[in-house]
């Protein structure tokens, strides 16, 4: 026997589980449904007048996507290694400049609906937003405070109260739909979305900020 050959052991519950292929058919299907919840909640969002939210132009040094009217449903298996799946609409990811709202799937976790702002977006929309700080907060949203934007999950470290966090170039907003609510998760993730398309809406912008 070759012995450079390195001796790769399983737990008793590694090895239950490989010899399971069960759980992770189950886990496929699992993670389908949302992709298809997802699917249903972007042809709601759209057909509820998504489109009347003044789109946001794009800095011409911003680089990126130009803002958009399609959705995007993207899926991956590895965030901190746990399966996600993700809706971006609408959606504007520049090197400086973003706007976005998230729904965001993560194994084990929860459901969220995450405001994403940065640069000349953040600077546009905040009036509106802070006008509706209270509203937000009794929505359940929280502000972001990882020193990463691209942190997802709701934790003691990534998300607190709604305040003012000053320094920095972007803003995130996110409010958590726990598993537990399964059942009722799409009307909760449409209502949170509609909240912030409303309050970002022409309606709520200022002369200066919209031209």
């Amino acid at each position: 026997m070759n012995k450079n050959f390195a001796k790769v052991q399983l737990s008793a519950e590694e090895m239950r589980l490989v010899r399971d292929p069960a759980w992770i058919l189950t886990k496929n299907s699992v993670i389908q449904k949302v992709v298809g919840m997802f699917a249903g909640l972007s042809e709601a969002i759209r057909a509820g007048g998504a489109h009347r939210v003044a789109p946001p132009r794009r800095a011409p040094s911003s680089g990126g996507t130009q803002p958009t009217t399609e959705p995007k449903i993207s899926r991956g298996e590895n965030y901190k290694g746990l399966p996600w799946v993700m809706l971006d609409y609408p959606r504007v990811f520049g090197r400086e400049d973003v706007y976005a709202i998230r729904l965001f799937f993560l194994w084990g976790y929860a459901f969220s609906v995450t405001l994403h702002l940065k640069g000349v977006y953040k600077e546009r929309f905040l009036p509106a937003i802070r006008a509706r700080w209270a509203e937000l907060a009794a929505a359940g949203f929280e502000v972001s405070i990882a020193d990463d934007e691209w942190v997802h999950e709701h934790t003691a470290e990534t998300y607190g109260p709604l305040a003012d966090i000053g320094g920095r170039p972007w803003l995130k907003l996110s409010a958590r739909v726990g598993l537990e609510h399964w059942d009722e998760a799409p009307e909760r993730l449409s209502a949170l979305h509609h909240l912030l398309m409303e309050i970002l809406s022409t309606e709520n912008l200022s002369d200066k900020g919209d031209r």
